[in-house]
């Protein structure tokens, strides 16, 4: 359900009105509303209702994308979250996680982009459930990358934090992004997380300078976002699968890469490329993956904010093919948000961090 942001007395009482059963709410707030949020939380805590949620620079509300107002997806009963500070040991889990046996077969996580060590937040998730739990997920944060908390609860905004909302609602996946590899493999001989201190044993920086410089001599000097990242993004190879990209947002001051997520040490890198055409087939094939399954009861897209930025006036078309797609076998309108950083797993592949890549979960009603 999208809301307009109106101030928190209102949003609260466009929540209690629209379901007056649910006290539970995960909501997915427009960043530019920041400043209002903990008006927004006093006037839900004053409403009887407990929300979660996450801030993102923009949102998707059926073939529009959106910067102001909010997603709110009710919560219902048998839902449990969990909250998780991620730290370099793995998560300090701060609220009882569901067990491993748990009734809820998937989950949405979100995560704060700024935060380290989110692969040591997926692997505990991972080593907890198994294929057992499917997952979808995004990273929250902000259109210009500041280093601000973008998570939050009842309470208010949390530092480094993550957010697991297990449901008891079964989902079928769809995930693809349409970039392709144009120059490699190098080898990440270097890394450290989301730092890339070497590829092929030469500083990152130049290195992946002088690669982006041999396909566009226009973008030699220019910024990593959003200039060149929107078009020459990192692919780590992944054996039977698209490649997982990597999204490039700075060179630091000693050469290094940094991405908006984890490589691993000696993992083999590409370059990558794509165009209009390439990441729309790509929204068209992540719909056919999901499979038309039955009772569908709703539909959760992350769609990452740098394909937004790469399609520019087109984005509104990939909206439109997924929403186009949908409607073929369900009247369930694609919400979400676009995300710095996206989650998905299927119970066949373990589970992941992408960048660059629409994510789509339909859930199902329990049989």
């Amino acid at each position: 359900m999208y809301l307009s942001f109106g101030g928190g007395d209102h949003v609260a009482a466009a929540l209690a009105e629209a379901d007056p059963a649910t006290t539970h709410w995960l909501l997915l707030v427009a960043d530019r509303h920041a400043a209002a949020l903990d008006a927004l939380l006093v006037a839900c805590r004053g409403a009887g209702l407990t929300v979660c949620g996450g801030l993102f620079p923009g949102l998707i509300h059926g073939k529009r994308a959106l910067d102001s107002g909010l997603i709110a997806l009710p919560l219902p009963p048998g839902s449990a979250t969990a909250k998780a500070v991620l730290a370099p040991d793995g998560p300090r889990w701060t609220t009882d996680v569901p067990e491993g046996q748990a009734p809820q077969p998937c989950s949405i996580i979100l995560f704060d982009n700024q935060a380290p060590h989110v692969d040591r937040l997926l692997e505990d998730i991972y080593d907890r459930y198994g294929n057992r739990m499917h997952h979808i997920g995004a990273g929250a944060g902000y259109h210009d990358l500041r280093a601000e908390p973008a998570i939050f609860d009842s309470d208010g905004l949390l530092a480094d934090a993550a957010l697991m909302i297990a449901l008891p609602l079964p989902v079928t996946l769809g995930v693809r992004h349409g970039w392709r590899r144009i120059a490699g493999p190098f080898v990440a001989s270097r890394t450290c997380g989301n730092r890339i201190g070497e590829l092929n044993w030469e500083p990152a920086g130049p290195f992946f300078r002088q690669q982006v410089a041999a396909q566009a001599p226009d973008l030699a000097d220019q910024p990593l976002f959003p200039d060149i990242n929107a078009k020459y993004p990192l692919g780590v190879a992944k054996e039977g699968s698209e490649d997982i990209i990597r999204d490039p947002i700075r060179i630091t001051d000693d050469g290094e890469v940094v991405v908006l997520s984890d490589v691993a040490e000696n993992a083999l890198m590409y370059l990558a490329s794509g165009d209009r055409d390439s990441l729309l087939e790509a929204a068209r094939r992540a719909v056919a993956d999901c499979d038309a399954p039955p009772s569908v009861a709703s539909c959760f897209v992350s769609d990452c904010y740098s394909r937004a930025l790469t399609l520019g006036a087109d984005f509104d078309r990939e909206l439109e093919i997924v929403s186009n797609g949908l409607a073929e076998f369900t009247d369930a309108m694609p919400e979400g948000v676009m995300a710095l950083g996206e989650i998905a797993a299927n119970g066949r592949q373990k589970l992941e961090l992408f960048n660059k890549t629409i994510v789509i979960g339909l859930f199902r009603r329990a049989s």
